[in-house]
């Protein structure tokens, strides 16, 4: 299949992100633009992957790899919790 090649130009993308991108492609050893195009087409695998898997079977990695650590519910629960609390408390602004 040949392929042809097509420019994509982001003009609004900001000089600060535009940095943020160069400094973590030249972090991965990549061009920007290899970096921006891997981004794409792993946005679009991502994409592709949410439409047609269900969320069980996205999220089985994740279910046991949290076997796997042997942590149990209510030690995740309170991880979650001291990490929520921590967050709020170094965060100022809205509260309920």
């Amino acid at each position: 299949m040949a392929t042809t090649a097509t420019k994509i130009a982001i003009d609004d993308l900001g000089k600060t992100k535009l940095a943020a991108l160069r400094e973590q492609a030249k972090t991965l050893g990549m061009s920007a633009e290899g970096y921006a195009l891997q981004l794409i087409e792993d946005g679009l695998l991502l994409e592709q992957r949410a439409r047609t898997r269900t969320f069980d079977e996205l999220f089985a990695p994740v279910q046991a790899r949290f076997k796997q650590s042997g942590m149990t519910e209510a030690e995740l629960d309170k991880l979650v919790d001291d990490a929520r609390r921590s967050h709020h408390q170094r965060t100022p602004g809205k509260r309920r």
